[in-house]
C-alpha cells in the first residue's frame, strides 16, 4: 500500500492485501459492484474484485488530488486578496 502526499491511499497490484481486509476502504462493496457493472456494460471488460478495486481507488485518488489542488489554489487566491 502506498500513501501519497495528501494522505490518500493507493492500492498497488503488488499488495497482497484484499480490499475486503481494509478497515476504511476507498470504495465500498456496493460502489465496487457498480464500477464493475460500468466496466462490463460500457467497455465489455470483466474485472475481478481486485482489479476493480485497484482501478476505482486510483480514479478516486486522482480526483481527490485534483480537488485538493483546486481548493489549495482557491485558498491561496483568497488569502492574497
Amino acid at each position: 500500500m502506498t500513501t501519497c502526499k495528501r494522505k490518500c491511499t493507493l492500492i498497488n497490484s503488488s499488495d497482497k492485501q484484499s480490499y475486503e481486509d481494509l478497515i476504511n476502504p476507498i470504495v465500498t462493496k456496493e460502489e465496487l459492484d457498480q464500477f464493475k457493472k460500468i466496466a462490463r456494460d460500457d467497455y465489455r471488460v470483466e474485472l475481478t474484485d481486485e482489479q476493480a478495486y485497484e482501478q476505482a481507488s486510483a480514479l478516486v485518488t486522482f480526483f481527490e488530488a485534483i480537488l485538493h489542488e483546486l481548493i489549495d489554489q482557491k485558498r491561496r487566491s483568497v488569502n492574497n486578496e
